[in-house]
């Protein structure tokens, strides 16, 4: 029998899939895009997942992921070095030494577990060392996701953010689960594709075939 062509496959795929994907062009103190959860985020255990990409390199600290209730609750950064930090509240913090990310996409995954304070990053595919981070810790609902920006109060994000920590490049396929899991399936705390997004400043959501 004949098979199907691979070529055909591959081109029937790229013209009916597609992704949201958030670009963030210039830096600036005033675009974000605040993502809404599916669920309160009181997580003793989670698994993010995201793809970045960008052209600042040790030219400045990027913000790639912001979860703030009163303090920094849960937040993702490019370190100046290239290293990427995880933070679990003020003060709590680890990092993880990987190829620096640049213009082409790079996929990333974090898990933490309370139980343990097991942290892992995985990058395209690879799985880091172990490291450990806040035992026992639960993280508190009844804060705000934000992609771009961190804010330091919440409660006054209309005076601006620091554009030197801001994130000029691109997110897509967001995900997060309150486990700690495979990147294979759809985040039930946020689910990138049917999340619902609110953008402020110079932002663009576009649909990129993929």
């Amino acid at each position: 029998t004949r098979g199907f062509p691979l070529c055909s496959l591959q081109m029937t795929l790229f013209w009916t899939l597609s992704m949201r994907t958030v670009t963030f062009p210039y830096q600036t103190s005033h675009s974000y895009v605040e993502i809404i959860p599916m669920m309160e985020m009181e997580l003793g255990a989670f698994t993010l997942c995201m793809q970045v990409a960008t052209e600042i390199t040790g030219k400045q600290k990027s913000i790639l992921f912001a979860y703030r209730k009163k303090d920094n609750e849960l937040n993702v950064w490019r370190e100046l070095n290239g290293r990427i930090s995880l933070y679990l509240g003020d003060g709590y913090s680890d990092s993880f030494k990987v190829p620096d990310l640049g213009p082409l996409n790079s996929h990333l995954c974090l898990t933490w577990d309370s139980r343990t304070g097991a942290t892992n990053l995985f990058m395209d595919g690879r799985r880091s060392l172990t490291k450990f981070l806040r035992k026992g810790h639960i993280i508190p609902a009844g804060g705000k996701v934000f992609l771009g920006q961190d804010p330091d109060d919440i409660e006054q994000m209309q005076s601006g953010f620091n554009a030197d920590e801001c994130l000029v490049g691109e997110v897509s396929d967001v995900n997060l689960w309150d486990s700690v899991l495979s990147d294979t399936l759809r985040g039930n705390v946020i689910n990138w594709e049917t999340a619902n997004l609110r953008e402020r400043g110079n932002t663009e959501i576009i649909n990129r075939r993929v």
